[in-house]
């Protein structure tokens, strides 16, 4: 599976990267909304981990936009944060979000 991971921390994204690298997954991962967007944009991931508080795009506005094109409409897309209240979780899935981590 491929997998877009972004995650603007580098010990979380080189820890996420290793263990779904260790279970066969080939991950790109960025550090920033902007190039998480681009990344998607250039080719197709089966799964997208996004943190919601990123710089230059935040998580919400990229998960937007990924739910906004018709291509990703049942792309996998996991919503990771240090926010664990239901209003959060409840925001995230209304823009589309498939599943929720608190960090």
């Amino acid at each position: 599976m491929d997998v877009l991971l972004v995650e603007p921390e580098p010990a979380m994204s080189a820890l996420l990267q290793s263990v779904l690298e260790s279970r066969g997954h080939a991950v790109t991962a960025v550090a920033d909304g902007e190039s998480g967007w681009e990344s998607y944009q250039s080719r197709h991931f089966s799964m997208v981990i996004l943190e919601w508080l990123l710089p230059e795009m935040d998580g919400l506005e990229v998960l937007r936009r990924l739910r906004t094109d018709y291509l990703n409409k049942n792309t996998p897309i996991i919503m990771m944060t240090a926010y664990g209240d239901s209003e959060s979780v409840k925001r995230a899935v209304d823009l589309g979000a498939s599943d929720f981590i608190v960090k």
